[in-house]
């Protein structure tokens, strides 16, 4: 058995039905380049888990996994690959189902707890929020935009984008709601729109610790600001009905 398991933004979110597949497992693998956690470390879970386990870069994952789902059918023991949040956040993951169904390994998926289960705490309708994007640092030879074309086409049907900020968790680096803002504006500049300025913008802060924070602000506060604990995710907000407003400002306002 193959099993796909999130295991949430924090140690402590893991279910206990995940808890219970982890232990039947004779090996367990961590992929450790999407995301991190909010607070809490893999040590910990290692802990209450009782199982040490096994480090996978995207190399490991994309490249390597086939392998040990192959050695898994074979010699039939459980392995499990654990994922930040909801591990089928990632399509990469997706693809091992796939591989796991083309050689005949039965596969489960356990879901863990992601950003967007909390994006109604910050005061926003749940339904009313449009497709998400990844908004990226640009490179010297890599500087794509298509995040934005994402945010214009929500915003264009009243709909709220969550923006996921770009984490190389092999290189140490997250982006922080104030890069990504900036990274925005340049590119709204070049298109000649002017959707930041005329909107609602929230930044989500290390969502599922003791640190968590929503806070509502302006492009001038949030590019003056390094405020917050990481990971961070921006949403930019598309047309708010009544409750909404009031529900923003009492959650993630000046006084949240």
């Amino acid at each position: 058995m193959f099993y796909l398991i999130g295991i949430g933004l924090n140690p402590k979110q893991i279910t206990l039905e995940a808890l219970e597949a982890i232990k039947s497992c004779k090996r367990v693998f961590f992929e450790a380049y999407t995301s991190v956690y909010s607070g809490g470390s893999i040590g910990e879970l290692e802990e209450i888990c009782g199982k040490k386990f096994l480090e996978l870069n995207r190399k490991g994952v994309e490249e390597g996994f086939s392998l040990f789902l192959k050695e898994a059918k074979n010699l039939n023991e459980n392995i499990a690959l654990l994922a930040f949040g909801n591990a089928l956040n990632a399509t990469t993951h997706v693809q091992l189902l796939l591989d796991a169904k083309k050689i005949g390994l039965r596969h489960r998926v356990l879901q863990g707890i992601s950003v967007f289960d909390f994006l109604a705490e910050a005061g926003l309708d749940a339904y009313k929020f449009g497709r998400v994007c990844t908004v990226v640092a640009p490179k010297k030879s890599f500087a794509p935009e298509d995040f934005f074309g994402v945010v214009e086409k929500n915003f264009s049907l009243g709909l709220h984008t969550l923006c996921l900020l770009e984490i190389d968790a092999e290189q140490d680096y997250q982006m922080g709601v104030s890069e990504a803002v900036s990274i925005l504006q340049k590119i709204e500049a070049k298109k000649k729109t002017k959707i930041l300025d005329s909107t609602v913008l929230i930044g989500l802060y290390a969502l599922g610790s003791k640190d968590q924070k929503f806070k509502k602000g302006s492009v001038k506060e949030f590019l003056m600001s390094g405020f917050g604990k990481f990971p961070q995710s921006l949403v930019v907000c598309g047309k708010l009905n009544e409750k909404e407003k009031e529900a923003v400002e009492a959650l993630s306002g000046a006084g949240a």
